[in-house]
């Protein structure tokens, strides 16, 4: 089970735990005086009375309890069923090396880019999404699929450590992304959203080999410029004294990171792809525009992922809940 709203979960869970305490407590003074309201013959059995409130204050906390969860949108497991809808197959091809940190965008590169595809995969019904991430090597995290909750989760928490091998290896990442799209459905359309600086390190795989290969298979890279020109110095951590603390060379100096625009756009000019310019909101949200090019074929029976919502069912039985502590 999962949260579509888990944004939420901190502040609902504080909320219901400062009410729960404040329930024990006012329960517990209740049987301090129901007991002394006894010792007066005040009332005839104020251990049943307090029963009744303690029965009363726990049906009404539980009622809360699944508010709750309905609230956070707790959904169950992923259960699969027929699908009748066209889309397109896009692996997301994100960059997580140190560079992806600067902060010429805000508040970094790589937030940035998370940012953006989030933003792109709402609404995708139909669409197959798959995450790779690359750095000084590359691997698929998550496979095509229609479960988009899935691949968001995962996305959200990638970062600069998700990848062991430091580096920018974009050929790498482009050859591992091509071997996450199945060889069938060869008329649906598919492409590689590569999202990265465009600044390959010295011993990387030969990317114009890699684009080779995509545009052998008919699968264009969209690539998204993430950072400017003029670039910003790469951060590496905080000093004991909490100083943000930047790259240096050999030599001391500081290591300023640049968007390297022009092998982007070779990248996109040898696979047949788009370039994207990442440098701006309103660059990002190009995404969208230049991936709905792509030739959308249907997926009938081909068992799509949906996650059941709890929260109905949640809601009303809260509802009864609440009826029953009235009527006790």
């Amino acid at each position: 089970m999962s949260f579509a709203n888990d944004n939420w979960f901190p502040f609902l869970a504080l909320a219901f735990v400062g009410i729960a305490v404040l329930a024990a407590f006012t329960l517990l003074r209740d049987r301090r005086d129901l007991e002394a309201l006894g010792h007066h013959n005040l009332v005839l059995s104020p251990r049943w009375a307090w029963a009744r409130r303690l029965a009363k204050g726990g049906l009404f906390l539980g009622a809360l309890y699944l508010l709750l969860g309905g609230a956070l949108r707790l959904q169950g497991k992923p259960v699969p069923e027929d699908l009748a809808e066209s889309g397109i197959d896009v692996m997301v091809l994100l960059d997580t090396s140190k560079s992806m940190l600067t902060q010429d965008l805000g508040p970094n590169r790589l937030e940035a880019a998370k940012r953006a595809v989030l933003e792109w995969m709402e609404g995708r019904e139909g669409d197959r999404v798959g995450l790779t991430v690359f750095a000084g090597e590359a691997f698929t995290q998550v496979p095509l699929t229609l479960d988009h909750q899935a691949v968001a989760l995962v996305l959200e928490q990638t970062d600069v450590d998700a990848v062991g091998r430091g580096g920018t290896d974009i050929g790498e990442g482009i050859h591992t992304a091509l071997g996450g799209f199945p060889e069938e459905d060869g008329k649906r359309g598919k492409a590689i959203l590569l999202l990265t600086d465009g600044e390959p390190t010295s011993g990387a795989t030969d990317i114009t080999e890699a684009c080779r290969e995509a545009q052998q298979k008919g699968i264009p890279v969209v690539a998204v410029g993430m950072g400017t020109r003029r670039g910003r110095a790469i951060p590496d951590g905080e000093s004991f004294w909490g100083e943000a603390q930047y790259k240096r060379d050999e030599q001391g100096n500081l290591r300023v990171s640049r968007l390297d625009e022009e092998n982007l756009a070779r990248v996109a000019d040898l696979t047949g792809g788009l370039l994207v310019h990442g440098d701006t909101s309103e660059g990002l949200s190009g995404i969208a525009g230049a991936l709905e090019k792509l030739q959308k074929t249907a997926l009938k029976g081909k068992g799509a992922v949906r996650r059941k919502e709890l929260a109905p069912g949640l809601g009303a039985t809260a509802a009864g809940i609440l009826l029953l502590a009235v009527l006790l």
